[in-house]
């Protein structure tokens, strides 16, 4: 700096310092007769301050650094406010949008959740219903080949029936045409061995049950219907009886033997005989 910026202050030093001395040389008194308070310490402070140039500036210099620092730390604190908002929105922000991304995988989790659970239902009624028609299918084909069984077991029995009243006519026939062969045989021995009692008139019958065994021997013998006449009833009992045995008997089959031989009903009628 130049002495010349020194010339102002200078002047107003002593300026002040002129009227400072001229205060002191002077008695002021009020109107009361008091004297005035001395000035204060401020005041000679600062006119210690103005009268040095350097403590001036240093002051100054002083004022302004601390000016300085304090907008400084205004400034820092600001900035600092600022980066905490800043890092604060930026938290705020970072956990709003984890939040929106939690809240959308949650809705896309409970979506794909809702898109598994309607593909795994429809998946499983579409089983289901192919299942039903597999069984709806499966039982008519069972109810079908029931049928055609039913009505092939009977056609087959049907025929089986046919045929067996076809051989049970046919041997029905056979043995009837036996038993006529050997009842004729039979009424011949018995007839035979009868002696027509001289009480005995046309028109008399008399009935005898016989019970013969398949070795043609007569078990039993009685009379079955009376014609009457004891004496003619008793000829006819005996005359069976005298026969004892009939060995031809053996011969038949034992279904023609037991249904014509094995209980046999003879007949007595004097007309059958010429005595």
């Amino acid at each position: 700096m130049s002495w010349r910026s020194y010339i102002v202050p200078v002047f107003q030093a002593l300026l002040v310092h002129a009227l400072v001395i001229a205060a002191f040389t002077f008695n002021w008194e009020s109107d009361t007769g008091k004297e005035l308070p001395p000035p204060p310490q401020v005041v000679q402070a600062k006119i210690l301050t103005m009268a040095d140039p350097i403590a001036a500036r240093k002051e100054a210099a002083r004022k302004k650094e601390a000016a300085r620092k304090k907008s400084e730390a205004k400034r820092r604190a600001a900035e600092k406010r600022k980066r905490e908002e800043a890092k604060r929105k930026a938290a705020e922000n970072k956990k709003a949008e984890a939040k929106r991304k939690a809240e959308a995988k949650k809705k896309a989790d409970a979506k794909k959740k809702a898109e598994a659970k309607r593909k795994a239902d429809a998946e499983k009624k579409a089983a289901e219903e192919k299942a039903a028609q597999q069984r709806a299918e499966e039982k008519r084909r069972q109810e079908q080949l029931a049928r055609e069984k039913a009505e092939r077991l009977k056609q087959e029995q049907l025929l089986a029936d046919s045929l067996a009243d076809e051989i049970a006519a046919a041997q029905e026939e056979d043995d009837r045409i036996a038993a006529q062969s050997y009842d004729g045989l039979v009424r011949q021995r018995i007839m035979e061995n009868w002696h027509i009692p001289l009480s005995a008139r046309n028109g008399m019958v008399a009935k005898v049950v016989v019970h013969f065994l398949p070795t043609g021997e007569i078990n039993t013998v009685a009379l079955y219907k009376s014609s009457g006449d004891a004496a003619f009833d008793r000829s006819a009992v005996l005359a069976v009886q005298r026969v004892g045995k009939i060995e031809e008997l053996q011969q038949l089959e034992p279904r023609a033997f037991d249904k014509y031989f094995r209980k046999r009903i003879i007949k007595f009628r004097p007309e059958d005989l010429d005595r």
